[in-house]
């Protein structure tokens, strides 16, 4: 299985359901904040995974990827904005509801 292959069937079809799932409660704030973390999330991990990469600590087959940026696959820097995207959405899942607030006790 490539590393694309292993994105399409499990975190895409995750994602499409997080999403489906939370149509109703899902904001443009939830959207703009998962993506604040995201660039977060790139910007700590790309440079260590790069070196680690580059130090041979751990490698990706040429044949199982499509391209590299730097030392990594483009799907590896996709595994940790999906990653990231999965996580966010679980969050916003289990959020009190808008309508819910001040409701509580």
């Amino acid at each position: 299985m490539t590393y694309l292959g292993f994105h399409l069937i499990f975190n895409i079809p995750a994602i499409l359901l997080l999403l489906w799932l939370g149509r109703k409660r899902l904001t443009r704030v939830h959207i703009r904040w998962i993506a604040a973390v995201c660039g977060i999330v790139l910007l700590f991990t790309f440079p260590w995974d790069s070196w680690a990469v580059g130090r041979r600590i751990w490698e990706f087959d040429n044949a199982r990827v499509l391209f590299r940026i730097g030392n990594l696959p483009v799907e590896e820097i996709l595994f940790f904005i999906l990653e990231t995207i999965v996580v966010g959405l679980v969050t916003i899942h289990f959020l009190p509801r808008p309508d819910a607030a001040g409701k509580e006790g």
